[in-house]
């Protein structure tokens, strides 16, 4: 089964050439125009990875961003904040962003940085498992 991305951007545009970027890289690719329409997607769809676009109307990137990264069933889910702003890249990785892309992005950039934020989540999954294992573990030894 693929893995799935979610591209949010307001423009209509950069989302269409983002999901053709990731499809044709073999992700399956959910959208969304919106700030809040990403979060309510990223509750329902629980993508692997985040690409979204730090000014949008509404609730910006960097709210949705702090919104996702705080929810517990969102907040392990890299995102990767696409931008033409550089200053708002110190504000955005306080609010969880996890790596960015530079408008205009490359689409040998955009691959190499989602497969990298798949890595560290498959990393983060695992880690996860093994604690909960260790847990369970410690649960059942006999108590002193």
């Amino acid at each position: 089964m693929a893995e799935k991305i979610m591209v949010v951007d307001d423009e209509k545009e950069i989302r269409e050439l983002l999901s053709i970027y990731l499809s044709e890289d073999g992700y399956d690719v959910i959208a969304a125009a919106s700030g809040e329409e990403a979060i309510d997607l990223a509750q329902n769809e629980e993508p692997q990875v985040i690409l979204m676009d730090v000014k949008m109307p509404g609730i910006d990137g960097v709210e949705t961003c702090k919104r996702l990264k705080g929810a517990e069933r969102t907040k392990s889910i890299p995102v990767i904040m696409v931008t033409a702003y550089q200053d708002r890249d110190v504000e955005a990785y306080l609010e969880g962003a996890d790596d960015f892309v530079n408008k205009p992005f490359d689409r040998t950039e955009i691959t190499f940085r989602v497969k990298s934020m798949l890595r560290i989540r498959h990393l983060n999954d695992e880690l996860e498992r093994a604690m909960a294992y260790i847990e369970e573990l410690d649960r059942n030894l006999p108590k002193r």
